[in-house]
């Protein structure tokens, strides 16, 4: 994965070998550039091209370009987006017209994302509906996902099932070292010529750090809540310029007795917001250049959240994290 501020690219490759002595081999490359139109409209340009061989000769290939939109509402999310491009498999090369359209939304502890896509491969058309559930609890994540196609058959491909889901939870015994179990299943691919089926895996998951290995050391050393203290609430974040290179950044918690920010601006380490002269507001000014960041916030040493107000995505070790845009 390479980061340049607003602009992110992913570069990925597998070789599986199976028992029966077959074999395969996918790569694929993805990159997307993020702008700010205003405090709450984002746009994203992006592209994909991917592709697979297979021991007996076969090969997919895809590359698409696409362009989605994001408005953001404190917890919550409406996106819309559409992608053209070309595949090929089996029969040749074929056109793709793909759209998007969803909502995303946080309740409590537990993310929420539902999904309608529409997808047109020459003249096979469908469309998929997908939400996805992830719950954080401590030291613990779950996410679960299920999903829905109408449209045509798709039983050349070789499956008729229109429906998929799939559960998986990932346990933190140490900062840096994870469990993973997952299973289900999922749907065929008509952009790529993938076939559907069910899956089983166990695995382990490295870290170098995250917010969870800061929430894990730094919350143990903050005193135990009184038990009739009504939880703080983060209610509203801004942020504005400081002159050049700096930006200051502000929320709103009344009744908190301190708020704090990590990211990787921090390196992930917790910096304390300060009260502002208008009750209830904190802030703290920090050296941020124009680009593209990773926060997060907690009021009174409680659990970090998603700042509200801005976009909430999956970091690359699972977690939960808000993407700030500076621009």
């Amino acid at each position: 994965m390479f980061d340049w501020g607003s602009t992110l690219a992913d570069a990925s490759g597998t070789f599986s070998q199976f028992t029966s002595r077959g074999w395969s081999a996918q790569g694929a490359l993805s990159g997307s550039h993020l702008s700010a139109l205003g405090r709450s409209l984002v746009a994203e340009f992006g592209g994909f091209a991917g592709g697979s061989t297979h021991h007996d000769g076969v090969r997919t290939g895809e590359v698409l370009a696409n362009l989605r939109m994001h408005y953001m509402r404190e917890s919550s999310e409406l996106f819309v987006g559409a992608a053209v491009g070309r595949t090929s498999f089996g029969g040749g090369p074929q056109n793709v017209l793909a759209g998007e359209v969803g909502v995303s939304t946080r309740v409590r502890e537990t993310d929420a994302t539902f999904t309608v896509s529409p997808v047109a491969v020459d003249t096979t058309k469908y469309a998929d509906s997908q939400l996805s559930l992830s719950w954080t609890r401590r030291n613990v994540d779950v996410d679960a996902l299920v999903g829905l196609r109408v449209g045509d058959q798709l039983a050349g491909l070789g499956t008729t099932s229109r429906t998929w889901g799939s559960l998986s939870a990932v346990v933190w015994l140490k900062p840096h070292l994870a469990a993973v179990l997952s299973g289900g299943s999922y749907p065929i691919d008509p952009t790529q010529g993938f076939p559907g089926g069910r899956f089983v895996s166990a695995s382990v998951r490295l870290a170098r750090g995250n917010a969870r290995a800061v929430d894990s050391t730094i919350a143990n050393r903050q005193p135990p809540a009184t038990q009739l203290e009504a939880p703080r609430v983060l209610e509203e974040f801004t942020w504005e310029k400081a002159g050049a290179g700096d930006v200051t950044l502000r929320a709103r918690a009344p009744g908190a007795t301190s708020v704090e920010v990590t990211g990787d601006f921090t390196n992930w380490a917790p910096v304390r917001l300060v009260p502002a002269a208008t009750a209830g507001w904190w802030s703290v000014t920090l050296p941020l250049r124009p680009g593209k960041y990773q926060m997060n916030l907690r009021v009174d040493g409680g659990k970090w959240l998603v700042p509200p107000g801005i976009l909430s995505i999956v970091d690359e070790f699972g977690g939960t994290v808000g993407l700030l845009v500076v621009e």
